[in-house]
């Protein structure tokens, strides 16, 4: 599991837990956001993940491609 120096929100865990599933593939924004928690969290609120991934892009625990998709840093 990723560390840093502060601790993570549960998005940003629930986040890179899914990440951290295949460290190598990237995943699109959507994709993390429905299967990364219950469907219910998704249906409610399908933008929950925005504010995750953005911090942790920030953070440097996570990294972007060119198309936008994601995937843990290091990978």
């Amino acid at each position: 599991m990723a560390r840093h120096d502060q601790l993570m929100t549960e998005q940003e865990f629930a986040v890179v837990a899914y990440l951290e599933c295949n460290r190598e593939a990237y995943f699109g924004r959507k994709e993390i956001a429905r299967r990364a928690v219950k469907r219910e969290v998704f249906e409610e609120n399908p933008h929950w993940a925005d504010a995750a991934l953005a911090s942790l892009t920030m953070q440097g625990l996570i990294e972007q491609d060119q198309g936008g998709r994601y995937r843990c840093k290091g990978a």
